[in-house]
């Protein structure tokens, strides 16, 4: 379970399931979903019941955006964002929904969500992440890899951190550097599988037909297994 569903449910266990009124009781039963053996799906209904009951709480949005992420339903994640924005702004929400446009090829439109994300909790190593991305799949690599030396300085423990200023550093042609960047990114985050192609085809730029061959067979290996944060860099 993700950390933020845990800081919910531990915030529940004091409370009393009579003290909550009917919509509270479907949203924290999805919450314990997990636990209790629901489907993904099951936790979607859930939440969604809640909201038709109490549809002006945007917590229960950002729920059903992220269990629709993890469905791959990106369009229905983006319309719950964008009511739990106007409901409750705030950066993550910002950063969530940057992503979700990332996810659905949009990079351009993500870049003003990452960039308030930024100026409102510039401290967040993550939203620099995104926006890395972003930039790098818009064809801005310096300024991609500005961010990526950023988040470099504030969180180089974080495979994440080394995969985005690899992309950056290939976009730039610095091909030796990029490979260099996923190296670390895989020997922190060994699970990780975009590294793994990223590198395949830094390797491939560089002649190294051999080692960028078995990088592919090794992420097509991992991928059987793999949890969705691992195969895709846009997942939180």
């Amino acid at each position: 379970m993700r950390p933020r569903l845990w800081v919910w449910l531990m915030l529940l266990l004091p409370v009393s399931s009579c003290s909550l009124d009917p919509a509270e009781r479907d949203y924290y039963a999805a919450l314990r979903g997990e636990e209790t053996g629901l489907s993904r799906r099951q936790q979607l209904a859930l939440v969604e019941s809640a909201i038709a009951l109490e549809p002006r709480r945007a917590t229960y949005r950002e729920t059903h955006a992220i269990y629709s992420i993890d469905v791959r339903e990106f369009a229905r994640a983006a319309a719950d964002l964008d009511t739990a924005i106007q409901l409750a702004d705030r950066p993550y929400l910002r950063f969530l929904r940057g992503l979700v446009a990332c996810q659905r090829g949009e990079y351009e439109a993500s870049l003003p969500d990452f960039d308030r994300a930024i100026a409102e909790q510039p401290k967040n190593a993550q939203f620099y992440r995104g926006r890395s991305l972003a930039r790098s799949a818009l064809g801005r690599y310096e300024e991609a890899l500005e961010d990526a030396d950023r988040l470099r300085t504030m969180a180089p423990q974080q495979g994440e951190t080394h995969y985005a200023r690899g992309v950056a550093l290939a976009g730039l042609a610095r091909l030796r550097e990029a490979v260099d960047a996923y190296d670390e990114a895989l020997r922190i985050r060994p699970e990780l599988v975009y590294p793994l192609r990223a590198r395949a085809d830094a390797r491939e730029a560089l002649g190294d037909t051999l080692r960028a061959r078995t990088d592919r067979e090794e992420a097509d290996a991992k991928e059987q297994n793999a949890f969705a944060p691992a195969v895709d860099p846009f997942r939180y």
